[in-house]
Formats: structure tokens, sequence, C-alpha cells
């Protein structure tokens, strides 16, 4: 008897863990089904490797998404160590009044450009983190670009080497000898012009006087 009430008791045992089975592959799929309506999720924020350091002390950061959404719900640059990701610090941020040394362009709804000022060494010891945040369907997504390192320029590296060669002062010393010689080119044109206008003109207050033989007075001949 209880033998029958074992082989009776298994198929329903076994419908039991199919129905189980069923429900979690429904779960799975929605679930996936889920990631695939939104494509705003897991998008890709794309922004340069490395930024060179201009000679007047600024650099740029250009900051991009490729999700495909009309607008961005907040965008940011953040900085953080070069041997570590703990701490980050917020730099500036869509909507930010005063961002200190940092001025932001939006370009195009998915592409804003940081321009920094006045990069000191400090800020050559940090990397530059973009920062998006999109919403699709109400629900709002997050993702980091990989950060940006910065790179010294020319100016920089001479700075830092004795034998570097003053290559600040030449433009100076160009514009001083076209002066120099544009002067001394309008003083000769100047001279010559001068030179020719007297060459060309008479004595000046000239009177013409003829000479005639003097007659002699009639008192004089009847003596």
């Amino acid at each position: 008897m209880r033998l029958l009430d074992i082989q009776m008791q298994f198929p329903e045992r076994r419908r039991t863990e199919m129905a189980t089975n069923n429900k979690l592959h429904i779960f799975i799929v929605v679930f996936a089904a889920s990631f695939t309506l939104h494509p705003g999720h897991g998008f890709q924020v794309i922004q340069p490797h490395n930024q060179t350091v201009n000679a007047d002390g600024t650099a740029s950061i250009t900051c991009q998404h490729m999700a495909n959404v009309s607008g961005v719900e907040d965008v940011r640059l953040n900085s953080l160590p070069l041997t570590g990701q703990l701490s980050h610090k917020l730099l500036c941020q869509k909507g930010m009044k005063d961002c200190e040394g940092i001025v932001m362009h939006e370009d195009s709804p998915n592409r804003y450009l940081f321009i920094m000022l006045n990069v000191g060494p400090q800020a050559m010891n940090l990397k530059y983190e973009c920062e998006f945040t999109i919403k699709e369907d109400d629900v709002d997504y997050t993702e980091k670009g990989t950060p940006t390192i910065l790179i010294a320029g020319e100016k920089e590296a001479c700075e830092h080497r004795p034998t570097c060669p003053a290559q600040s002062h030449l433009p100076l010393w160009i514009v001083i000898g076209v002066l120099a010689l544009l002067v001394l080119y309008s003083c000769a044109i100047t001279t010559a012009c001068i030179g020719q206008r007297f060459t060309n003109r008479g004595p000046e207050n000239s009177v013409y006087v003829e000479m005639r033989p003097m007659s002699t007075p009639t008192y004089m001949r009847s003596s």
C-alpha cells in the first residue's frame, strides 16, 4: 500500500517541479527582455585617454555618450587620484553656476566639452572622469567613462629642462625686425620724394630783369 502511495505521489511532485522550472524560465525571459526594451541601460561613455595641456595652461576634455536618447539628465566631470579610484571629487556639473577653473560647453545633446583653465602641477597629478545620467522610460541610468590623463605640453616640458631652447622670444624679435625694416623703407621713400621735388622745381622767388641800353637825355644832346 505504501509503495502504491509513493508511486502516486511521484507524478505529482514531478508536475510541481516542472511548474516551478517553467515559472523560473518565464522570469528569466522577462528579465532579459527588460534589458532589451531599455536601450539606455549600459550605454557607453567616450572620452580621450590622454589630453595635452596647451601652452597657455588650458586643457579640454570631451565627454560623449552613445545612448539613443534626446536629452541628458545630468553630466559631470570628476577628478580622482592617478593611483586609485575610491576618492572621487566633483569638479563641474550640468546646471552648476560656478565651476572653479572650468568652463562647460554643450556641443550637442550627447556631447559636452569641459575646458580647464590654469592647469598647474597639482592638476597634472589627477585623472578626470566623465559621468552621464540619462532617463529612459522614467528610469535613470548612470555610466562613467575611462578617466583621462593630462600630458604636459611643450611649454611645461621645457620648464623642467635647463637646456631647452628659449623659443618664446623668437616671435618678438621677428616683429621688431620687420618694424625696423618698414621704418627704414619709409624713410628712404620720403627722402627720395623730397629730393625729386626740389630737383623739378626752380629757384623760388626769382625775378626776371630785362637789361636794356640806357638812352642819353635830351638836354645833354643840345649842349
